[in-house]
């Protein structure tokens, strides 16, 4: 998963919609690490990107329970908001988990930086993909509005924006943190 709060909403649905027992299922997370049952046992294990592809010095119970991860071949590896797993710190998950067979899942399969085309060698093809709007008239999504607004840069931003010798990277930084937008969303 993406963050914690993912890993313990999956926790609660792999109970509600499954018949695997609770104590099977463990979570591997900076606030929760539940050890591993024997190979010879099925476990679930839900856990974040960082906790697996983290590459720095660890605790002696977070690079134990590394190990069993890494020394197990999982069954299925299921990917949520897979859209992040190209990431250059992310995409480590999938060389340190061994699975037969992975399954990503995202309701935004888009990266402004061009890697969600790396997802086809990393994960696999795309399989499914359902529009949002008729998930939305057939009551599985709730009904949204959308809207844009436009909120005009102030004068020092739109003065600096301009300016030739600025990089691209400061100029996004400009648009993304203008002041008038800000107050807007607030």
């Amino acid at each position: 998963c993406y963050n914690n709060p993912s890993v313990k909403q999956w926790k609660e649905q792999f109970m509600l919609f499954t018949n695997i027992p609770e104590k099977s299922i463990r979570l591997f997370t900076s606030e929760h690490k539940e050890m591993l049952p024997p190979p010879t046992e099925a476990c679930v294990v839900i856990s974040t990107y960082s906790m697996i592809s983290y590459s720095g010095r660890r605790g002696d119970l977070t690079a134990s329970m590394i190990e069993q991860v890494k020394s197990r071949e999982w069954g299925l590896m299921l990917l949520d908001e897979v859209h992040v797993a190209p990431a250059q710190m992310f995409r480590r998950v999938l060389q340190v988990c061994s699975a037969h067979c992975k399954l990503g899942l995202t309701a935004t399969l888009v990266r402004e930086d061009g890697l969600i085309k790396d997802l086809n060698f990393l994960v696999g093809p795309k399989l499914y993909e359902a529009n949002w709007m008729d998930l939305t008239q057939q009551g599985y999504l709730a009904s949204v509005q959308c809207c844009e607004v436009w909120c005009p840069m102030t004068r020092e931003f739109y003065d600096t924006y301009l300016s030739d010798d600025i990089p691209d990277r400061h100029k996004k930084m400009l648009y993304v943190l203008n002041p008038t937008k800000i107050k807007v969303c607030d």
